[in-house]
């Protein structure tokens, strides 16, 4: 059947004017330094919106400099509400005030939006309906990219670390071992969730956001818990933020810990096995790397009222990224959470309990880091192999002058991303070989426990006896004998005189 009223369809430029335009479109984006095919697009909103405007003018670069804002803007925001979820919570925690100064009455009534607020789930029409599309932009940038706390200056926000360390820092104290494992034992460890969205945290607990807000159980942060992609989790970048935070500590003799660390973005990619001069789709990759750990938590075991009690703290938040200045900032609650922890416990104390002093009058503590893995190791890409490195490493450290040994089981328990991926492997001998060849690899490479441990025995990565097989797996064991640590004898002289030691 023939339409006989078939809806007119604009008319297309001609070959000629497209080229003009598209001369006129890149001409804009290269004198404001926006990019091209991006440009082309907002050119393109422009003129389908008015076919007979005259592309050389004023006022169509204004349009198309406009839309071209709008289009960045929205796929800056689009995450912040890509869900029913992420909407509700948008709704529940943006302050009434707040919402009423950005909210539009030309769609939906006053009933209609009361009933959108209280809504678990609302659809993205009636979302986006419900609001001035300029105010909504504006409070959520706002809310992705925050202000830096008003007690640091501004000078103390425009510096930013230019050294990463060279050295990760391991933790080494007991039931602190795991703090940057997906492990979770002891005191303190990473625990991946399915999803976040529709949750806060505050002082050491993790909420559900609605009409009340209710504390998440420790049955109900068990549902939420999931193992699934644990593979694909970028630990060697978390180690080198922990080791970041806690090198910044340190220089201020253990007294103050930064809340938002800025980094220099070339000195930060080139950690991470990037080449320096990033482009924007390589700033942006690190951006998400850093957002991708928001549903990852931090647990912390300790006692609450007298009793025992598990804080919930989140593990790395974006803080912003300055293209000015080519900086990134990030925020980890639970790392300084555990730092703090850590070096609080390990102060050495008399028998009277109070805190043993060097000759300086400093304190001493017991060691509660190792500093023998380089941090290029995160360039490797065996992950699995990596983890072994840090297992292995904080055995012999915690052994001392004794002589460690683990057994190949041991390691992978310890290893949860290696034991993932060898129970989902369909030729797990292959797997096998391939990381423990690797982790031996490294272990010489990227560790410095030959020079800490004159003498030591590391496994040959080309000697078949110390690969593990499906078949010798729950047999083998590895054993790293040594002739004693190396002394450091600066240390020694900064021990406190015995009369300290009473």
């Amino acid at each position: 059947m023939i339409n006989e009223n078939p809806t007119p369809k604009k008319t297309l430029p001609s070959p000629e004017q497209e080229a003009r335009l598209l001369e006129i479109l890149h001409d804009y984006a290269d004198q404001l330094g926006l990019d091209r095919s991006e440009f082309e697009i907002a050119g393109f909103i422009a003129w389908f919106v008015d076919p007979t405007v005259d592309i050389e003018s004023k006022d169509f670069m204004l349009a198309c400099t406009s839309n071209m804002l709008f289009i960045r803007a929205f796929s800056m925001i689009t995450p912040a509400f890509s869900t029913p979820q992420s909407r509700a919570h948008f709704l529940a925690t943006l302050p009434e005030e707040d919402l009423n100064k950005i909210r539009s009455d030309e769609y939906l009534s006053d009933e209609e939006y009361e009933a959108l607020l209280q809504d678990p789930a609302p659809s993205m029409i009636r979302f986006l309906a419900a609001f001035n599309v300029g105010g909504l932009l504006q409070k959520t940038l706002t809310r992705l990219i925050p202000e830096p706390p008003p007690y640091r200056t501004k000078a103390q926000a425009e510096n930013a670390i230019r050294e990463i360390p060279s050295l990760l820092a391991v933790p080494t104290m007991q039931n602190y071992q795991y703090v940057m494992s997906l492990k979770p034992s002891g005191n303190a460890y990473l625990q991946p969730l399915a999803s976040t969205d529709g949750l806060k945290f505050s002082d050491g607990r993790m909420y559900f956001i609605g009409n009340d807000i209710q504390p998440v159980s420790e049955v109900q942060l068990q549902d939420m818990v999931t193992n699934e992609g644990i593979e694909s989790i970028e630990l060697g970048m978390l180690r080198i933020f922990y080791s970041i935070i806690l090198t910044e500590f340190e220089k201020t003799n253990c007294k103050q810990i930064r809340d938002v660390i800025t980094l220099y973005v070339p000195d930060l990619a080139e950690s991470m096995g990037l080449q320096r001069n990033l482009n924007k789709a390589g700033i942006q990759r690190i951006i998400d790397t850093i957002q991708s750990f928001h549903t990852i938590v931090g647990v912390m075991h300790g006692t609450r009222n007298g009793k025992p009690s598990q804080s919930l703290y989140p593990v790395l938040n974006f803080e912003g990224y300055d293209d000015k200045r080519n900086t990134i900032s990030f925020s980890s609650p639970y790392m300084n959470m555990v730092i703090k922890t850590v070096y609080r416990l390990a102060i050495e104390r008399k028998k009277n309990g109070e805190p043993k002093l060097t000759r300086r009058g400093e304190l001493i503590r017991k060691p509660s880091h190792s500093f023998l893995v380089k941090s290029s190791i995160v360039k490797e890409r065996n992950k699995c192999a990596v983890e072994n490195v840090m297992v292995i490493v904080q055995l012999i450290e915690q052994c001392g002058d004794n002589t460690p040994h683990i057994s190949a089981t041991t390691m992978i328990e310890r290893n949860p991303q290696f034991e993932q991926r060898l129970a989902a492997a369909k030729n797990k001998t292959t797997l096998l070989k391939r990381t423990f060849e690797t982790t031996w690899r490294i272990l010489r490479e990227q560790t410095y426990l030959e020079e800490k441990y004159p003498g030591i025995a590391l496994p040959d990565p080309n000697d078949p006896a110390v690969i593990p097989t499906v078949k010798n797996l729950n047999s083998i064991v590895f054993t790293f004998t040594h002739h004693g640590k190396a002394k450091d004898k600066e240390k020694e002289k900064e021990k406190a005189s015995p009369m300290d030691q009473s």
